[in-house]
């Protein structure tokens, strides 16, 4: 039995014009954009909990199953994390999303490398 050519043209239920895919780039955080609030929120609040437990990042990433490398985006709001990865941190921490979320490091904290240093 021959082989019957496929044509993408048979497929394509709805094309879209020029102008739709010729769009902007939609701004990223790290080509100097800045990132929303809640994530910087969410970030120094996983920091100063995860400090005040003297935990590193690779032990809080053991403790909620995520990669160290995720934890430290996350706190430097580089990434715009998902509320499942939110959760993972929060139950890490015994905590809920919203009382990571609402929680507010004292204002002497400093989220700097050198929190840690004793």
């Amino acid at each position: 039995m021959p082989a019957q050519a496929v044509l993408y043209s048979d497929f394509l239920l709805d094309t879209h014009p020029f102008e739709y895919w010729a769009r902007e780039p939609v701004p990223t955080y790290d080509a100097g954009h800045r990132a929303p609030e809640t994530c910087r929120l969410l970030g120094n609040n996983i920091r100063y909990m995860r400090v005040l437990r003297r935990w590193s990042q690779e032990a809080l990433g053991l403790e909620a199953g995520l990669h160290r490398t995720l934890i430290g985006a996350i706190e430097r709001a580089e990434v715009n994390t998902s509320l499942g990865t939110a959760e993972k941190i929060a139950q890490a921490f015994g905590l809920s999303v919203a009382e990571l979320l609402t929680a507010r490091p004292p204002a002497g904290f400093r989220a700097g490398r050198d929190t840690c240093n004793d």
